[in-house]
């Protein structure tokens, strides 16, 4: 069984990078932290994970909706030629309340953004060419994003509502749930996905719950992973 556990970005980061060393010394072996409204998650995981060795290294969740495929994957191969591989990128779509009165992005039908938004990064962090046209976004990049040492991070994928799981298991490498419920997890979430990454030919999905602590690939785990 892997645990993990959930690091805040929010206030000192040098206290950041000592709660990250002092879950790897814990014996933790995943380290996440979320975009809220502090730190960028990318950015500290990044020196994060050039001063700590030996511990996973993942986003719980970045949003969509402010970063552009074609950026979001350059900076994801990035943090993984710089810290080894060792990072899992898990997106989300946010809220309608930061989407629409943060940002100003119309936050109509967000399972069709992201199934586009995936449709997008997933050649590009593969270092495939793409050339994308979408009903909510355009993405093109004409050669392979080629960044020497990096190899395409784990896509996990924030998903509850039905169409999420389902887009999860199919496309992605799994699913983020947050304040989710054992018997949710084990009744909806995994089922959803199992049976999505099943009828698509995938492997089976990952699935975690980030309430406290990290990563869940049992059907009934939230916290931890096998």
């Amino acid at each position: 069984m892997r645990i993990g556990q959930m690091i805040w970005s929010m206030g000192s980061l040098d206290t950041f990078l000592a709660n990250v060393r002092a879950a790897a010394e814990h014996g933790y072996t995943t380290a996440w932290t979320p975009q809220i409204l502090g730190a960028d998650p990318l950015t500290v995981l990044t020196v994060a994970g050039r001063e700590v060795p030996n511990v996973e290294l993942g986003t719980a969740v970045v949003p969509t909706y402010p970063r552009h495929p074609n950026i979001l994957a350059a900076q994801a191969l990035t943090v993984q030629a710089l810290i080894g591989n060792r990072l899992t990128l898990g997106l989300g779509t946010s809220h309608k309340m930061l989407v629409e009165g943060f940002w100003g992005y119309s936050f109509d039908r967000p399972a069709r953004h992201m199934r586009e938004y995936l449709e997008a990064l997933l050649p590009l962090v593969r270092g495939e060419p793409v050339n994308y046209q979408g009903e909510t976004l355009k993405a093109v990049f004409p050669l392979p994003l080629d960044i020497p040492g990096a190899s395409p991070p784990p896509v996990l994928l924030a998903a509850l509502a039905p169409a999420m799981p389902r887009l999860a298991g199919a496309v992605a490498d799994g699913t983020i749930t947050w304040l989710t419920g054992v018997k949710t997890i084990a009744n909806h979430i995994v089922p959803s996905i199992t049976a999505a990454a099943e009828a698509a030919g995938q492997p089976a999905p990952r699935s975690r719950d980030h309430r406290t602590l990290s990563g869940a690939r049992s059907p009934v785990g939230c916290g931890c992973h096998p």
